[in-house]
């Protein structure tokens, strides 16, 4: 028994011996290294990782990773392994690690020192490992320059964008200038911003779920056009519009509702309400106001709606960031572990959209306003103008928009908008709780909001959307020539049949078919194709700024001289900045997201409060430079779609955007930093604030003194004839007064002093000729917009 039990003894160490000889993972004392694998910089001062350049003077932590071992069957090797780190040849580090502790698998990546670089120009690092005396090697090429020079592809980009007005050209030309930085080379440089940079943008997952969203998003509010459920919701909507108020009221309602997507926002409200607007005597200013100041913010703190998809895909691409620099720091995460719920968490933080939304409210409320909005209002309502104003736009159509057009004998039904939009929130919504349920049974309804996969959500959403709309639309059977839907009895369907075309006198059809719907699709998602080169140059802009170093710089900045509290204020200008001088707010998102969130969770210590509302910072930051822009995207859709002059556009809206971003500094983001009162309050605060301006600053529209506001001689009253103001003053008096006011001719420049000039002599010597419109001033005002309405 004892010899058996000797027996098995030797055979299983024998076996044991046999494994370890013939197994990869084992001791290393029987291996070298015959791969040193590849470098991987690290920016000592910030902790960024992933370097593709350096600075000047700028410790840099050195690895080597992906290090191949190969069995070389000899015994009694050495346990340790020894590195040299060289820069340019010359030694800057030194030293050994131990793998005594190594059992069987061996490391595949070592931290080999830290180097200096002192001289700009192209400098070679390398890194020799050896283990017995037999080296192996690994080096790289990195482009070295001062930490001012990464900041220059930026500059650029907001200077082209400022000088040129073409975001395209001004984001791929920095794209180019910042991978030359990179690459120290023009010819490289060009290929890295094709092959690496551009490509690398539209390969990612989560990009790509971004795009594919976008696209379907606006395919079905396409199909929601032409099935006539959008011009049919509005014409509902103008039923109740009897005035200047309720009509700008209806019209910020129909951007409130449209809520999920902001260029569908922009081209519902202002292509359907312009007609009705334009008979209650509002400005096409005014219009355009309230059409551009809803869509981006609503669309922005909306949970669902295009915008999410986006905004969450960057804050989770530098959470990830944050996870791995915290796990490695042995440290516990303190912010939400999903970009979903630092998205929700974020939006009671963005004062500027809040603060816009109530201020329209209020100046909708109070029919007040000031600056060169003013002018614009009292230019139209003295003189019950039916026109839009003076300012109004050239053309009347955005370029193409008639080809997706309802036919003109279409039932106009609401519901085959708003049935749509229903089944497309309860699809996310449902998608979002299925994705973040972990079966535990425990979580709240939150919880799995926040755990979902907004991405997965989004696209089944509105994918599952789109066919359920397109089998809505087949259900509905109308008559042409009606413009009435009827009932699909069998007498109907048997004359839907192709060969019953010639037996009958008039043909039942879908209210949309197969064909038609698809066509819809496409058409919608091909009026965002400009929106999307936009967006993915402004993904690689973003990956090539963090590889020129902006981001260190940013981080550098933030860590030695920059109080944390002053973050949520700083990211909100910045942000603001940017977005005024591209003309992009999606641009600057993917901008500033990779530059300023790492170094914000780090020099704020995890400080939840100042991490959410730095990243609201951000987003509304972008959201007001937007609506200043006169390159952007929205506002140049704004002015289209409502057709008025881009500049008067900008001119009128300006002042306001102005005001609010105000109000969000000195109410939201400094207190909010400081931790200074809960959030609510500020909040309060600033609502209370727009108050006190609406009704101290801004002016009634139609006024018994005819009275300007405080800032007009400042600003407007130096762009207008003294004349034509005294004119406009003494009209408004009357007005207000109920006294008859004569419509100026048509194409009249009121603010011309030689024009206001001949007419006034026309006027001593003899009657006004009449202008072509109808004249509304023989009834009153009420009147007279019950009256346009009802005709």
């Amino acid at each position: 028994m004892k010899a058996a039990s000797a027996s098995k003894t030797i055979l299983s160490s024998l076996g044991l011996w046999l494994f370890a000889s013939s197994s990869s993972l084992v001791s290393a004392f029987d291996y070298n290294i015959t791969d040193a694998g590849s470098l991987y910089l690290i920016d000592s001062k910030t902790g960024i990782s992933g370097l593709k350049t350096i600075f000047v003077d700028d410790a840099i932590l050195v690895t080597v990773e992906d290090v191949t071992w190969e069995y070389t069957g000899l015994e009694g090797g050495m346990d340790i392994v020894l590195y040299r780190t060289l820069v340019d040849g010359v030694v800057q580090a030194t030293g050994n690690i131990s793998l005594a502790d190594v059992d069987r698998e061996l490391p595949t990546s070592f931290d080999c020192g830290s180097v200096v670089v002192s001289e700009s120009g192209t400098s070679t690092i390398e890194v020799i490992l050896s283990v017995d005396g037999q080296p192996a090697s690994t080096s790289s090429d990195y482009q070295v320059y001062g930490a001012g020079v990464s900041i220059i592809p930026l500059i650029w980009i907001l200077c082209m964008a400022l000088g040129t007005k073409m975001v395209e050209l001004s984001l791929f030309s920095g794209i180019w200038l910042a991978s030359c930085i990179v690459t120290g080379s023009l010819a490289q440089g060009f290929r890295d911003t094709l092959n690496v940079y551009l490509v690398d943008a539209l390969s990612d997952g989560g990009n790509v779920s971004v795009i594919l969203f976008t696209v379907f998003l606006s395919g079905t509010v396409g199909m929601m056009q032409k099935s006539g459920g959008m011009l049919g919701f509005t014409r509902d909507i103008a039923k109740i519009a009897k005035t200047p108020r309720t009509g700008q009221l209806a019209c910020m309602t129909v951007g409130i509702i449209i809520f999920f997507d902001d260029y569908s926002n922009v081209l519902l409200a202002g292509e359907t309400m312009r007609p009705l607007l334009d008979l209650l005597c509002i400005s096409r200013e005014k219009l355009a106001f309230i059409v551009d100041a809803t869509s981006a913010p609503i669309a922005s703190i909306s949970p669902i709606s295009s915008w999410v998809g986006f905004e969450v895909g960057l804050i989770s691409e530098q959470l990830e960031i944050i996870q791995g620099m915290v796990e490695a720091r042995g440290e516990t995460l303190t912010i939400k572990d999903s970009g979903f719920a630092i998205f929700l968490q974020s939006i009671k933080y963005r004062y500027y959209p809040i603060f816009m939304i109530v201020l329209m409210m209020l100046l909708i409320g109070f029919q007040r306003d000031y600056g060169p909005m003013l002018i614009a209002e009292r230019r139209v309502r003295v003189y019950d103008r039916t026109d839009g104003g003076p300012n109004k736009g050239k053309g009347g159509e955005i370029e193409g928009s008639g080809e997706n057009q309802p036919r003109e004998d279409q039932p106009l039904l609401s519901i085959n908008m708003l049935l749509p939009v229903v089944i497309l929130v309860a699809l996310i919504f449902l998608a979002l709780v299925r994705s973040g349920n972990d079966g535990s049974g425990t979580q709240t309804f939150m919880e799995k909001i926040e755990a979902s996969d907004s991405f997965v959500a989004l696209l089944y959403g509105c994918m599952g959307a789109a066919w359920i709309a397109m089998v809505l639309y087949l259900m509905q059977i109308t008559m042409p020539g009606t413009g009435t839907l009827v009932w699909p009895t069998p007498s109907v369907l048997y004359d839907m049949l192709p060969w019953r075309s010639e037996q009958v006198e008039v043909q039942p059809r879908f209210l949309m078919s197969v064909g038609e719907s698809i066509e819809a699709f496409l058409f919608g998602m091909s009026r965002i194709f400009l929106a999307l080169i936009v967006l993915t140059l402004a993904w690689a802009s973003g990956d090539v700024m963090s590889a020129v170093g902006c981001d260190r710089l940013f981080a550098a900045w933030i860590s030695e001289g920059v109080d944390p509290r002053l973050l949520p204020t700083i990211s909100f200008i910045v942000s603001m900045l940017m977005a005024l001088a591209t003309g992009t707010s999606w641009g600057t998102m993917s901008i500033l997201f990779p530059l300023i969130l790492v170094p914000t969770y780090f020099s704020s210590g995890g400080n939840e409060l100042i991490f959410y509302s730095t990243v609201a910072g951000v987003l509304s930051g972008s959201v007001a430079g937007d609506h200043m822009s006169p390159i952007s995207d929205t506002t140049v859709l704004s002015a289209l779609a409502c057709d008025v002059t881009l500049v008067a556009h900008v001119t009128t809206q300006a002042p306001y955007v102005l005001v609010m971003v105000l109000i969000s500094i000195v109410f939201g983001t400094i207190p909010i930093g400081y931790d200074a009162w809960p959030n609510m309050v500020g909040i309060a605060l600033g609502w209370v604030c727009s108050l006190v301006f609406v009704y101290v600053v801004c002016v009634p529209i139609i006024s018994p003194t005819g009275r300007w506001d405080p800032s007009f001689k400042f600003c407007c009253g130096r762009n207008h004839d003294p004349e034509f103001l005294e004119q406009l003053t003494n009209d408004t008096i009357k007005k207000y007064n109920g006294e008859v006011v004569e419509m100026k001719e048509e194409g009249d420049v009121l603010n011309d002093a030689d024009e206001l000039t001949k007419e006034k002599a026309e006027t001593e010597g003899g009657e006004v000729e009449k202008s072509d419109e109808p004249s509304p001033v023989e009834e009153s005002p009420a009147a007279q917009d019950s009256a346009e309405v009802d005709a």
